[in-house]
Protein backbone atom coordinates (compact mmCIF):
# COMPACT_ATOMS: atom_id res chain seq x y z
CA UNK A 1 0.00 0.00 0.00
CA UNK A 2 1.36 3.40 -0.98
CA UNK A 3 2.24 5.70 1.92
CA UNK A 4 1.41 9.39 1.54
CA UNK A 5 1.75 12.38 3.86
CA UNK A 6 -0.99 14.98 4.24
CA UNK A 7 0.16 18.46 5.24
CA UNK A 8 -1.58 21.84 5.43
CA UNK A 9 -0.78 24.79 3.19
CA UNK A 10 0.68 27.92 4.75
CA UNK A 11 -1.25 31.14 5.06
CA UNK A 12 1.89 32.94 3.91
CA UNK A 13 2.57 32.63 0.21
CA UNK A 14 5.22 33.89 -2.19
CA UNK A 15 4.10 36.54 -4.66
CA UNK A 16 4.50 36.33 -8.40
CA UNK A 17 5.52 33.33 -10.43
CA UNK A 18 7.33 32.34 -13.62
CA UNK A 19 4.85 29.85 -15.06
CA UNK A 20 1.73 30.41 -17.15
CA UNK A 21 -1.57 31.33 -15.55
CA UNK A 22 -4.41 28.87 -15.06
CA UNK A 23 -6.74 30.92 -17.33
CA UNK A 24 -9.68 28.63 -16.64
CA UNK A 25 -10.72 26.01 -14.09
CA UNK A 26 -13.69 23.71 -13.59
CA UNK A 27 -15.51 21.79 -10.90
CA UNK A 28 -15.03 22.64 -7.23
CA UNK A 29 -12.30 25.22 -7.92
CA UNK A 30 -14.55 27.16 -10.31
CA UNK A 31 -17.44 27.03 -7.83
CA UNK A 32 -15.24 28.34 -5.01
CA UNK A 33 -13.89 31.18 -7.15
CA UNK A 34 -17.47 32.25 -7.88
CA UNK A 35 -18.34 32.00 -4.18
CA UNK A 36 -15.35 34.20 -3.34
CA UNK A 37 -16.63 36.87 -5.74
CA UNK A 38 -20.02 36.90 -4.05
CA UNK A 39 -18.76 36.79 -0.45
CA UNK A 40 -18.42 39.72 1.91
CA UNK A 41 -14.64 40.40 1.93
CA UNK A 42 -14.64 41.51 5.55
CA UNK A 43 -16.18 38.21 6.71
CA UNK A 44 -14.22 36.07 4.27
CA UNK A 45 -10.74 37.35 5.06
CA UNK A 46 -10.94 38.89 8.52
CA UNK A 47 -8.28 41.42 7.50
CA UNK A 48 -7.99 45.18 7.50
CA UNK A 49 -6.68 47.95 5.26
CA UNK A 50 -3.70 46.97 3.07
CA UNK A 51 -3.86 43.28 3.96
CA UNK A 52 -7.54 43.20 3.02
CA UNK A 53 -6.91 45.04 -0.24
CA UNK A 54 -4.14 42.59 -1.17
CA UNK A 55 -6.30 39.54 -0.43
CA UNK A 56 -9.12 40.92 -2.62
CA UNK A 57 -6.71 41.70 -5.46
CA UNK A 58 -4.96 38.33 -5.27
CA UNK A 59 -8.25 36.45 -5.61
CA UNK A 60 -9.54 38.71 -8.39
CA UNK A 61 -6.42 37.82 -10.37
CA UNK A 62 -6.30 34.14 -9.44
CA UNK A 63 -6.92 32.92 -13.00
CA UNK A 64 -4.75 35.48 -14.75
CA UNK A 65 -1.74 35.71 -12.44
CA UNK A 66 1.45 33.71 -12.95
CA UNK A 67 1.87 30.36 -11.22
CA UNK A 68 4.71 28.51 -9.50
CA UNK A 69 5.10 25.03 -7.96
CA UNK A 70 3.09 24.72 -4.76
CA UNK A 71 6.20 23.84 -2.75
CA UNK A 72 7.63 27.24 -3.71
CA UNK A 73 4.35 29.12 -3.28
CA UNK A 74 3.88 28.20 0.39
CA UNK A 75 6.31 29.99 2.70
CA UNK A 76 5.27 29.15 6.27
CA UNK A 77 7.24 27.65 9.16
CA UNK A 78 6.52 24.04 8.14
CA UNK A 79 7.86 24.68 4.65
CA UNK A 80 10.95 26.48 5.92
CA UNK A 81 11.70 23.45 8.11
CA UNK A 82 11.22 21.04 5.20
CA UNK A 83 13.82 23.07 3.26
CA UNK A 84 12.81 21.49 -0.03
CA UNK A 85 15.66 22.95 -2.08
CA UNK A 86 18.25 20.97 -0.08
CA UNK A 87 16.41 17.64 -0.16
CA UNK A 88 18.47 14.93 -1.82
CA UNK A 89 15.44 13.00 -3.00
CA UNK A 90 12.94 15.60 -4.16
CA UNK A 91 11.21 13.08 -6.42
CA UNK A 92 10.24 10.95 -3.40
CA UNK A 93 8.90 14.01 -1.63
CA UNK A 94 6.89 14.98 -4.72
CA UNK A 95 5.33 11.51 -4.86
CA UNK A 96 4.52 11.14 -1.17
CA UNK A 97 3.29 14.57 -0.10
CA UNK A 98 -0.17 16.03 -0.64
CA UNK A 99 -1.04 19.57 0.48
CA UNK A 100 -4.68 20.07 1.52
CA UNK A 101 -5.64 23.44 0.02
CA UNK A 102 -8.90 25.27 0.60
CA UNK A 103 -9.11 26.41 -3.02
CA UNK A 104 -7.39 23.61 -4.93
CA UNK A 105 -8.07 20.44 -2.91
CA UNK A 106 -5.24 17.90 -2.78
CA UNK A 107 -2.20 19.60 -4.28
CA UNK A 108 1.08 17.96 -5.27
CA UNK A 109 4.31 19.85 -4.45
CA UNK A 110 5.00 20.26 -8.18
CA UNK A 111 1.48 21.43 -9.11
CA UNK A 112 1.53 24.95 -10.53
CA UNK A 113 -0.72 27.28 -8.55
CA UNK A 114 -1.22 31.05 -8.38
CA UNK A 115 -1.21 33.16 -5.25
CA UNK A 116 -4.62 32.99 -3.55
CA UNK A 117 -6.36 33.52 -0.26
CA UNK A 118 -8.91 31.06 1.11
CA UNK A 119 -8.88 29.37 4.50
CA UNK A 120 -10.35 25.89 4.47
CA UNK A 121 -12.94 26.82 7.12
CA UNK A 122 -14.45 29.48 4.85
CA UNK A 123 -17.19 29.00 2.21
CA UNK A 124 -17.61 25.41 3.44
CA UNK A 125 -14.45 24.57 1.49
CA UNK A 126 -13.63 21.52 3.62
CA UNK A 127 -17.09 20.08 3.03
CA UNK A 128 -17.14 20.64 -0.72
CA UNK A 129 -13.70 19.04 -1.11
CA UNK A 130 -14.40 16.04 1.14
CA UNK A 131 -15.67 13.56 -1.45
CA UNK A 132 -13.07 14.40 -4.10
CA UNK A 133 -10.18 14.38 -1.65
CA UNK A 134 -11.29 11.15 -0.01
CA UNK A 135 -11.61 9.40 -3.35
CA UNK A 136 -7.96 10.19 -4.07
CA UNK A 137 -6.92 8.67 -0.74
CA UNK A 138 -8.42 5.24 -1.39
CA UNK A 139 -5.94 2.37 -1.30
CA UNK A 140 -3.32 4.58 0.39
CA UNK A 141 -1.87 4.61 3.91
CA UNK A 142 -2.07 8.17 5.21
CA UNK A 143 0.34 9.91 7.57
CA UNK A 144 -1.97 12.72 8.71
CA UNK A 145 -0.21 15.89 9.88
CA UNK A 146 -3.22 18.15 9.40
CA UNK A 147 -4.67 20.73 11.81
CA UNK A 148 -8.27 20.10 12.88
CA UNK A 149 -9.82 22.41 10.27
CA UNK A 150 -8.08 20.57 7.44
CA UNK A 151 -8.94 17.10 8.78
CA UNK A 152 -12.58 17.88 7.91
CA UNK A 153 -11.62 17.92 4.22
CA UNK A 154 -10.41 14.29 4.11
CA UNK A 155 -11.46 10.78 5.01
CA UNK A 156 -9.28 7.72 4.67
CA UNK A 157 -9.62 4.05 5.56
CA UNK A 158 -5.99 3.40 6.47
CA UNK A 159 -3.66 5.80 8.24
CA UNK A 160 -2.52 7.49 11.41
CA UNK A 161 -2.82 10.99 12.83
CA UNK A 162 0.59 12.21 13.96
CA UNK A 163 0.58 14.87 16.65
CA UNK A 164 3.28 16.76 18.52
CA UNK A 165 2.62 17.29 22.22
CA UNK A 166 4.34 19.17 25.02
CA UNK A 167 4.30 17.91 28.61
CA UNK A 168 4.87 20.48 31.32
CA UNK A 169 4.43 19.88 35.05
CA UNK A 170 2.60 16.67 34.25
CA UNK A 171 0.13 18.35 31.90
CA UNK A 172 0.01 17.63 28.18
CA UNK A 173 -0.87 20.21 25.56
CA UNK A 174 -0.63 20.42 21.76
CA UNK A 175 2.66 21.92 20.61
CA UNK A 176 0.70 24.52 18.61
CA UNK A 177 2.80 27.06 16.76
CA UNK A 178 5.96 25.59 18.28
CA UNK A 179 4.99 22.31 16.67
CA UNK A 180 5.06 23.68 13.12
CA UNK A 181 8.84 23.62 12.87
CA UNK A 182 9.18 20.10 14.23
CA UNK A 183 6.39 18.98 11.91
CA UNK A 184 8.44 20.21 8.94
CA UNK A 185 11.54 18.47 10.27
CA UNK A 186 9.59 15.23 10.68
CA UNK A 187 8.34 15.38 7.09
CA UNK A 188 11.89 15.92 5.86
CA UNK A 189 13.20 13.04 7.99
CA UNK A 190 10.40 10.74 6.86
CA UNK A 191 11.13 11.30 3.17
CA UNK A 192 14.94 11.35 3.36
CA UNK A 193 14.99 8.08 5.31
CA UNK A 194 12.38 6.42 3.11
CA UNK A 195 10.31 5.37 6.11
CA UNK A 196 8.01 2.46 5.28
CA UNK A 197 6.86 1.33 8.72
CA UNK A 198 5.61 3.12 11.83
CA UNK A 199 8.06 1.14 13.95
CA UNK A 200 10.81 3.46 12.72
CA UNK A 201 9.09 6.51 14.24
CA UNK A 202 11.08 5.75 17.41
CA UNK A 203 14.23 6.79 15.52
CA UNK A 204 13.01 10.38 15.13
CA UNK A 205 14.19 12.34 18.16
CA UNK A 206 14.81 15.92 17.00
CA UNK A 207 14.36 18.83 19.43
CA UNK A 208 13.63 16.45 22.30
CA UNK A 209 10.51 14.84 20.85
CA UNK A 210 10.09 11.08 21.28
CA UNK A 211 7.49 8.74 19.80
CA UNK A 212 5.20 7.23 22.44
CA UNK A 213 3.33 4.94 20.07
CA UNK A 214 0.57 7.54 19.77
CA UNK A 215 2.21 10.98 19.57
CA UNK A 216 5.59 12.68 19.55
CA UNK A 217 6.04 13.96 23.10
CA UNK A 218 8.45 16.52 24.49
CA UNK A 219 8.86 17.20 28.19
CA UNK A 220 9.57 20.85 28.99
Amino acid sequence: MKIIILIPPSEGKADGGNDKSLKSVSGVVADLIEAIKEADPNKLYGLKEKALEKAITVNKEVLSSKTMPAIERYTGVVYDAIDYQTLKNKSDFDKKVFIVSGLFGLVRPTDLIPNYRLKIDKLKAAKVWLNSNSEQLKDKFVIDLLPQAHKKAVKYENGIEVGFVLKKAGKKMPAGHQGKHIKGRFIRWFVENNITDLKYFKDFKEEGYKWTGEVFLKEV
